[in-house]
């Protein structure tokens, strides 16, 4: 008999209904959509992975049957068993049409190569109604089919490979065959789907790592629990990471957003500098692993050392990393478990720190706003005394005023807005820590402080050490910025605060980069003057006394102005002028004979050079000279002298 004069019938007939091991076997027909919903039936309870190897099975058994049955005619040769397998799929209904394209075997060396374009698979189109496109082929039946039924024939193990399905997106689907041996380890992965599954085994270790998820969601559900009281109870960090090392018994690290550790848990204080110190120099080493903390969405592992592993999560403030809550390991590795505790630490330290900066902004809010009234005027002594008693602002004299801006204009009023927001929190926290009340607030762009020179005595201070700390301490927190500060005089009286608030004003005008920290008293007569409301009478003189020698100056860099200024500020002395100026004493003689000749008038005379001074003086102040006020030559001279 050959393959292509097969009558399908009278084989189907012989090899079902006439089988003489077994002659009572019957034909089942089922639908195709019976079978696509059995399949999404399947892939539904199972899973893709379970639905596959089943059947793949299913399909190596159908095969495996076709073919002793198949064996058992008579043929011309056994080469002719490669077709007969194609038409019984068709028989069968898996498929519409099958076209042959290779058709190889050695059925004594037990070598065989195998290939076929399968046209309208009921597996394909059945998952494309239910599921849609697949990026994985799905004719998983079909492949199970033809690799049984090869097999039976070659008397060797062959897998079919789809390489093309039409639920990918081809127009038909592609079948390669082959043995074992000659794919090459290329199919090592499909093996595992034709072993049978031990439905027992895999029962009990089902039922054994649903016992493990059970125990780690009640301890995880048991650190939510521990962890929501202590946020209620508003406990600190310190009550979270006790909390932590106390259920799980691993040591807990909370640390700022730069690594330095906030809270610890289940180590010696004495142990924390190091490990952070050790972490940090590694961390840096890591550029990669720096990178990824910094957009770190979840729990991450790493091993510094041997001895030194960490369990991180961020911990998030406002949509920024503000910290990251950490586990410690030394030899072990964690567990899953801990991965999820750790994540609901870290939103516990995220709740805390909510709540402090919920509380710690209406605080501030407060006292801006009494702030805001008492230097309006707007409250009586008697209600400043009830307010600063409720907030803890206590009214102990003398009182001074601190107003702090930046070199440097911020792009928008919104980002002025927020700047001073977040450098208010942090000016709160300097004076927090060093045991300091204050008022603050911002006014007109400014950052404003008010507070008592009494509580600076206390602690040992003074006003210029104080205020250096301070801008100190923003520059730090801030380096991007250049910070001056303006600091007023000091007052017995608090209802004097908008008089102080002038005053720091005043005294901030005058600061710039060269002399970034100006006092109220240091300015003089020029201090009062900033102070008046209309400054243009002034302009005006400033401009008839030196409106000449500016203009002319102009070309020259203005050298005859600064000569000017240099020889007013050292008293009218040539010599202390020319050595401080590292200047000749004939070309500075020179310099000044042509400043009087522009000037039309003695500048030697004490009216005329006092009046010169000052002007300089408004000038450099409102920032139409630049000369440091630093350190004047004068004062040069006296330190060189010293």
């Amino acid at each position: 008999m050959r393959a292509d004069e097969l009558d399908l019938t009278r084989i189907y007939k012989f090899s079902t209904l006439h089988n003489p091991n077994d002659p009572q076997e019957r034909v089942v027909t089922v639908p195709t959509a019976a079978l696509g919903m059995l399949r999404h039936e399947l892939i539904e309870t199972l899973g893709i992975e379970r639905t596959k190897g089943f059947l793949l099975r299913h399909g190596w058994h159908c095969g495996v049957n076709d073919a002793q049955k198949v064996l058992e005619m008579d043929w011309d040769s056994k080469k002719e068993l490669l077709f007969v397998g194609p038409k019984m799929h068709t028989l069968h209904g898996y498929l519409e049409e099958v076209d042959v394209l290779v058709a190889e075997a050695d059925f004594s060396n037990g070598r065989m190569h195998h290939e076929a374009i399968w046209k309208n698979s009921y597996e394909a189109e059945e998952h494309l109604k239910r599921f849609g496109p697949s990026d994985q082929p799905v004719c998983h039946t079909l492949v199970g089919y033809a690799s049984g039924y090869l097999s039976t024939i070659l008397g060797k193990k062959v897998i079919a490979k789809e390489i093309k399905c039409k639920a990918m997106g081809y127009e038909h689907c592609h079948a390669v065959c082959r043995t074992v041996e000659e794919w090459n380890g290329e199919i090592d992965d499909e093996l595992k789907y034709y072993k049978a599954d031990n439905i027992i085994g895999e029962l009990d270790e089902t039922f054994k790592k649903l016992k493990i998820e059970r125990d780690n969601l009640s301890k995880a559900y048991e650190v939510q629990q521990k962890l929501m009281e202590e946020v209620l109870k508003e406990n600190d960090l310190s009550s979270i990471t006790n909390a932590l090392h106390q259920i799980t018994k691993i040591p807990v690290f909370i640390e700022d957003v730069n690594f330095n550790p906030i809270a610890v848990a289940g180590c010696p204080e004495q142990d924390a500098p190091f490990s952070s110190e050790s972490f940090k120099k590694w961390i840096h080493k890591k550029k990669k692993h720096f990178r990824d903390l910094k957009t770190l969405k979840q729990a991450l592992f790493l091993e510094i050392s041997p001895t030194h592993k960490r369990l991180m999560t961020p911990i998030y403030l406002d949509r920024k990393i503000v910290g990251y809550c950490s586990f410690l390991y030394q030899e072990t590795a964690p567990q899953e478990v801990d991965k999820l505790i750790i994540q609901h630490g870290a939103l516990a330290c995220s709740l805390y720190l909510l709540n402090e900066r919920t509380r710690f902004n209406t605080e501030q809010r407060i006292k801006g706003n009494f702030l805001d009234d008492i230097l309006s005027k707007q409250i009586s002594f008697e209600e400043m005394t009830k307010r600063a008693y409720y907030i803890g602002f206590q009214l102990n004299d003398p009182y001074f005023m601190i107003a702090i801006d930046t070199l440097l204009q911020k792009p928008s009023v919104k980002e002025e807005l927020e700047f001073n927001d977040d450098l208010i929190n942090d000016i709160s926290i300097f004076m927090k820590n060093r045991g300091l009340n204050a008022l603050l607030g911002q006014k007109s762009g400014k950052v404003i402080v008010l507070l008592s020179e009494c509580l600076l005595l206390k602690n040992k201070m003074n006003k210029e050490n104080f205020c250096k700390a301070l801008i100190d301490y923003c520059s730090s927190k801030y380096p991007q910025y250049l910070f001056k500060v303006g600091i007023s005089s000091s007052t017995h009286s608090i209802e004097e605060a908008s008089q102080l608030y002038e005053e720091c004003l005043s005294a901030l005008k005058v600061a710039n980069r060269h002399q970034r920290i100006v006092f109220f008293d240091s300015l003089g007569i020029e201090g009062i003057m900033f102070q008046m409301k209309n400054i243009s009478p002034i302009q005006k003189f400033i401009h008839k006394k030196l409106g000449k020698l500016i203009e002319e100056d102009k070309s020259r860099d203005m050298e005859f102005t600064k000569t000017l200024y240099y020889y007013l500020s050292n008293g009218c002395n040539v010599h202390k002028t020319a050595r401080a100026m590292n200047f000749s004493i004939s070309g500075l003689r020179y310099r000044l004979q042509k400043i009087n000749e522009i000037l039309q008038m003695d500048i030697n005379l004490p009216s005329v050079s006092y009046q010169m001074y000052l002007s300089l003086r408004l000038l450099i102040y409102w920032g139409e000279l630049d000369i440091d006020l630093d350190l004047t030559f004068a004062e040069k001279e006296l330190v060189e002298d010293d």
